[in-house]
């Protein structure tokens, strides 16, 4: 049984590494069109979507912006209880945010500097809501820091290499069971760890009219060695009962884990049809087969256990990305796309922590650039197919829902 209670802590552990924690929304420029930007890649976000595409740059450019991403989950059952039960989790908002800047010091070398956060989001679920003993709340936060070098090797050829400094924090939580004594806590774990990485990328043109892009950003092993589990019990008028929990459950101990970022690659082809319209065709590529399992050490025994090792066999996922920009004239753009995102946890995993399925994108945006200045602005919908959920290792079978409205903002400086 005490294994079981172990279980049940460790669970929400695995989902701080699904696909719907991958964030692509990294420029708004881009966000307008879907994020298909490999091929095109030509303002300084390209350091994120393809460093070889600074290479077109002059001069000194500079970006900064912002995304509000408001997440929406719910989940109907569990059929072993109630399988028309309906349970929402309060709406998420977060912000993550990119800094660019580049420098070419002549016509064929140029460097960069990207900040942002590829992997984060998270979930909370209400009060004493139906699956607390799986997640309560998480949350994923990641920093990347990511210098560029790109050089012109043809007029039509450029390619690129950076390194990645990366910082992450999380903080899982959920309810705990102690069933000899049918009384109910909360666990709280917190971690933090470095990693690093490297990207790369490559930009050609072909006849004026088509770009071809290649991308490719390595895993990131981080190594949560010092995190913190605290596990908090309503104290009784029974000392008895107050010993016994405390001897499975320690108010506070040390935990660590190692966890791996997925490596991505992608591919990109970019048509100008007209003068005016250009449209984009990506396919992006995330290896989250190297998340196999799970294993989380704890300095002091939780539930009789000092380590728990749990299988996730996630599987590699993709996605397809269209996006089209209409120039109305020198300053305004007009910009739209489509992107579908296959899922990457096997149904038999997929949990509250962040409910995941194969998501359709659809997205607009609207450029302005004189001179010097320059603003994007994008909106983007994301809709998830309804996942049911069969045969569940949480006994946790049921139905969930989620969508997620995006709206970002970029501005930009040249000189």
């Amino acid at each position: 049984m005490f294994k079981k209670i172990l279980l049940l802590l460790l669970v929400p552990v695995s989902l701080v590494l699904a696909s719907g924690f991958s964030i692509y929304e990294q420029g708004n420029r881009a966000t307008g069109m879907a994020g298909a930007f490999v091929a095109g890649a030509n303002d300084p976000s390209a350091i994120f979507y393809n460093p070889a595409g600074i290479a077109s740059l002059k001069g000194w450019q500079i970006q900064l912006g912002t995304t509000a991403i408001q997440t929406e989950f719910s989940f109907t059952g569990p059929e072993s209880m109630d399988q028309y039960f309906y349970s929402k989790a309060k709406k998420g908002l977060f912000f993550p945010s990119h800094f660019y800047a580049s420098y070419s010091l002549d016509s064929k070398l140029t460097f960069g500097l990207g900040v942002y956060s590829p992997f984060g989001m998270g979930s909370t679920w209400k009060d004493k809501w139906v699956g607390r003993l799986l997640a309560t709340n998480t949350e994923l936060r990641t920093f990347f820091v990511n210098p560029v070098v790109a050089y012109r090797l043809l007029d039509h050829l450029s390619v690129a290499v950076g390194a990645s400094y990366v910082n992450a924090n999380v903080v899982l939580e959920k309810d705990v069971f102690f069933t000899p004594r049918h009384l109910f806590g909360h666990s709280k774990l917190e971690a933090n760890a470095n990693g690093f990485g490297f990207n790369v990328g490559l930009q050609y043109r072909l006849l004026d009219k088509i770009k071809i892009g290649l991308m490719y950003r390595s895993s990131v092993n981080l190594d949560f060695k010092n995190g913190t589990a605290y596990f908090t019990f309503p104290i009784t008028q029974n000392d008895i009962v107050n010993q016994e929990v405390a001897a499975y459950f320690p108010a506070k101990t040390k935990a660590s884990s190692a966890l791996t970022l997925p490596a991505s690659y992608g591919l990109g082809i970019a048509y100008a049809m007209t003068e005016n319209l250009s449209f984009e065709c990506d396919y992006i590529a995330m290896g989250w087969h190297t998340y196999n399992e799970v294993k989380i050490d704890f300095a002091q025994p939780v539930a009789g256990q000092t380590e728990s090792v749990n299988p996730r066999n996630y599987k590699d996922t993709f996605s397809l990305r269209f996006g089209m920009e209409y120039r109305l004239d020198k300053h305004f753009t007009l910009r739209a796309g489509y992107a579908w995102d296959y899922h990457a946890v096997p149904a038999a995993y997929v949990e509250p922590s962040l409910p995941e399925n194969d998501r359709h994108n659809y997205t607009i945006g609207f450029g302005y650039r004189n001179a010097h200045f320059s603003v994007d602005a994008a909106y983007h919908v994301l809709l998830q197919d309804d996942r049911e959920v069969k045969d569940s290792i949480n006994n946790f079978d049921g139905v969930y829902s989620g969508l997620a409205n995006i709206l970002g903002l970029t501005f930009g400086y040249a000189f």
